[in-house]
């Protein structure tokens, strides 16, 4: 066995209390509550959507993006992203002349079974962010507010059932756009 100098005894414990309570008080993310799959998809709780709000410029986001995306145009983003342990989800970024105007994701869940309860999920995230849903033409929505649009609306569905091959995945959809009515 070795043994250390008193001062190095002290540094050592000193240190070893330094990571304990570091890691007992770094906080969670507050998405993370909601499980995996919310987390990644989500990423923050503050905007409406991974932490943008529509109007943002198209520059803001790809710098706040973890990746690179896989297409873009003056106009248009698109990223694809693997989830740890259910599956993938892609995100689409559509732009106009006032910035960020609409945001679809598209979640696909690998075990189909699992996709009800992916779905919950999401709807009790919005549920406690945003206020009671309601259900407009089949799709579970949230009226929520933006500085440069207006009314905006949060459309959750859950496709599942639109897959009709064996094996095939869930599929939670999330659409974030303007309300033009």
């Amino acid at each position: 066995m070795f043994s250390l100098k008193p001062q190095h005894k002290k540094t050592a414990v000193l240190l070893l209390f330094t990571v304990i309570v570091f890691s007992c008080t770094h906080p969670k993310s507050k998405v993370a509550e909601y499980g995996p799959v919310i987390e990644n998809v989500m990423r923050s709780d503050v905007g409406v959507f991974r932490g943008f709000g529509l109007g943002e410029n198209l520059d803001s986001i790809m710098k706040k993006e973890s990746e690179k995306p896989i297409e873009i145009d003056s106009d248009y983003l698109y990223y694809e992203y693997k989830l740890a342990t259910a599956g993938s989800f892609n995100i689409t970024y559509n732009f106009d002349e006032r910035g960020l105007s609409e945001i679809q994701s598209d979640i696909f869940i690998t075990n189909a079974d699992e996709a009800d309860q992916v779905f919950g999920t999401f709807k009790t995230y919005f549920d406690q962010h945003y206020g009671a849903s309601r259900m407009e033409m089949g799709f579970t929505v949230w009226s929520v507010k933006s500085e440069k649009y207006g009314d905006v609306k949060i459309n959750l569905s859950n496709e599942t059932t639109d897959f009709t091959a064996d094996k095939a995945p869930g599929k939670i959809s999330l659409w974030v756009y303007p309300d033009k009515d």
